[in-house]
């Protein structure tokens, strides 16, 4: 399994430290933060972008398709009860792709394990400690 820490660092500050790599995740001035990162809603939208880039740009290579200009955006809404981030779209800006290949990174893209897991509900497990 996995692991990380997300290290409180006052106000709504935190660091997220992960093997030799770390972030800082923050909220915006109006909601009680600094701003001085991205909010965990577009850390979730990134990691789900980013992963289907990495997806796409890894077929697009075996494919032999050119991923220059490549990327990838994420735009989602909130709502429901409990809030929650209730619909997710993604584009992938593929400049040089064969019209002939978009059904094949259309079912990479939803390979990706990001997608994967927000597509079947995961267990999560909570514990307190001292």
């Amino acid at each position: 399994m996995a692991r990380l820490k997300a290290i409180y660092e006052g106000g709504a500050k935190f660091t997220v430290a992960c093997r030799t790599h770390e972030i800082t995740v923050d909220q915006p001035v109006d909601n009680g933060g600094d701003d001085a990162g991205m909010t965990p809603p577009e850390i979730m939208a990134g990691s789900m972008a980013s992963c289907i880039g990495f997806y796409v740009s890894r077929y697009c290579e075996q494919a032999k398709i050119d991923t220059a200009g490549l990327y990838v955006s994420a735009d989602w809404n909130v709502g429901g009860t409990p809030k929650h981030m209730e619909q997710f779209d993604i584009q992938i800006y593929l400049p040089e792709m064969p019209e002939n290949r978009r059904a094949a990174i259309e079912r990479v893209a939803k390979t990706c394990l990001i997608h994967a897991t927000l597509s079947e509900t995961p267990t999560v497990n909570i514990s307190i400690h001292q």
